[in-house]
């Protein structure tokens, strides 16, 4: 009989999680492995019930003042009015709560910015906790708000925040990073770990499906990106590369394959395999301090999606949905690649076009969409590094050209999964697989503009990179 296949460790426990970091990071190979900063993670059906107790752990008691960030969306644990619900468990163990509320756009959507970062930093007081109720973009508001408060307060410990997840929809809860807008344009910040997690599959389960789809679309990255951070590393294009990440989700195939059924039929057991899942890839990529490890061509793909939404007059489409389509989009493009690319029909000298024809076509690309001409300017000044690295690191990429079979085409498909495999998880579990199955539905026209524009915004090297200096069509 064949085993269940499991992850390599249980996220809930902390400690050993510790113990497999301590062991990493022996050698100078660990040197650059980050600590895991969390007291403890909880999760299971009734862990919600526990905040109280989680508080006073972590020093604030009874009469001590709780700030509840949260949006206006409606939320459910089963028969229960969620926010009410927390609040009412909070006041009852005595703490003073003060509800925070964070207001939406046109569209209803909460967007994950300064400007709200702000208004919650200011809410802020000495000897506070700072509790989450809500998916990732509140968690990335809070978690931000109270990081910046420390850097402000440095005299003082820092604050408590609890994260009290609502939905299973992203990394971002174990994430020591933020993913916030500047200038229209994601970019993804220091930040810091929450104090604690609360993940109740009560309260994962009665979220909308397409919540817990899109955090299984989240999950998917791991299935392309550690290729793109290979390639980016192989090129000399990244300073630091591990795959000491890639330990804690190496089985992440076969996991979601086994669970995919049950996932998508909402089961508490598919909701902890899925929170699990999230939970390891946000520490996957706090341990090396950078998303890379679950952040690559597809996580551009859908950051162009959110960028242009507004000109194409919608709302958002979840990001985990998104990248899901767009894990697929770039499964088939490294399958291509590994396919077909030929080192020795390439024409070095047409890789390496001139700056300023690349940063006019990045002005004219985005000026339907932000004629004030920010955004372009923002992903022009990312951009522009990563071309100046391309550049000095020429000899690089002949190398690797000269290595790709004996060892840089084996290595990558080692790391990326084939698209049948991402296909399966996807439709098994009933996430989109195409970009007009998301919603709101995302034009064909709208998605390849993103596909063959990704790479231009910020200054990570990914697959498509090399797909446009090579001369291929995206």
């Amino acid at each position: 009989m064949t085993a269940t296949p499991t992850f390599p460790i249980d996220p809930a426990d902390v400690p050993a999680l510790k113990r497999w970091l301590a062991d990493q990071t022996q050698g100078d190979a660990g040197s650059s492995l980050r600590p895991i900063d969390i007291d403890e993670i909880l999760i299971g059906p009734d862990v919600l019930l526990q905040l109280p107790a989680v508080l006073q752990r972590a020093g604030i008691l009874s009469g001590m003042q709780v700030l509840l960030v949260m949006d206006e969306t409606p939320m459910r644990r089963e028969e229960h009015d969620l926010k009410p619900f927390v609040q009412a468990l909070l006041q009852n163990a005595g703490f003073v709560v003060e509800p925070l509320w964070l207001h939406g756009d046109q569209y209803g959507l909460v967007h994950a910015d300064f400007e709200q970062v702000e208004h919650v930093l200011a809410a802020i007081d000495p000897g506070i906790a700072l509790v989450a109720l809500g998916s990732g973009t509140v968690t990335d508001i809070a978690k931000h708000a109270a990081y910046l408060y420390h850097q402000e307060h440095p005299e003082l410990d820092p604050i408590v925040y609890i994260c009290c997840q609502t939905a299973n929809s992203v990394t971002a809860f174990a994430a020591n990073m933020a993913v916030l807008l500047k200038d229209g344009v994601k970019r993804t910040i220091p930040s810091r770990y929450p104090t604690a997690i609360i993940s109740d599959l009560r309260v994962l389960a009665s979220a909308p499906k397409a919540m817990t789809v899109a955090g299984l679309g989240d999950c998917c990255a791991r299935f392309v990106a550690y290729g793109d951070w290979y390639l980016a590393s192989a090129l000399d294009l990244v300073d630091f590369y591990s795959e000491a990440p890639l330990a804690l989700l190496s089985n992440l195939d076969a996991v979601l394959l086994e669970h995919a059924s049950g996932i998508g039929q909402r089961s508490h057991a598919g909701e902890a395999v899925v929170a699990r899942a999230l939970l390891l890839a946000g520490i996957a990529q706090s341990i090396v301090n950078m998303s890379a490890p679950i952040s690559g061509t597809e996580h551009v793909i859908s950051h162009i999606l959110d960028m242009v939404a507004d000109h194409y007059h919608h709302g958002l489409a979840l990001h985990g949905a998104q990248v899901g389509v767009a894990t697929l989009t770039a499964a088939k493009l490294y399958q291509r690649f590994l396919d077909n690319f030929d080192p020795q029909s390439v024409n070095i000298d047409a890789c390496y076009p001139g700056d300023e024809l690349l940063h006019t076509y990045i002005r004219q690309l985005f000026l339907p969409i932000d004629p004030s001409g920010a955004m372009a300017q923002e992903c022009w000044n990312d951009y522009s590094k990563k071309l100046a690295l391309w550049r000095q690191n020429r000899p690089r990429f002949e190398q690797f050209c000269t290595e790709w079979f004996g060892i840089h085409r084996p290595k990558l498909a080692s790391l990326v999964c084939a698209p049948q495999v991402v296909h399966q998880i996807l439709s098994q579990a009933g996430a989109p697989l195409t970009p007009q199955e998301l919603e709101p539905p995302v034009s064909q026209e709208e998605y390849d503009f993103a596909v063959r524009n990704g790479h231009f915004i910020r200054v990570r090297f990914v697959l498509t990179d090399l797909l446009y200096f090579l001369g291929w069509q995206i």
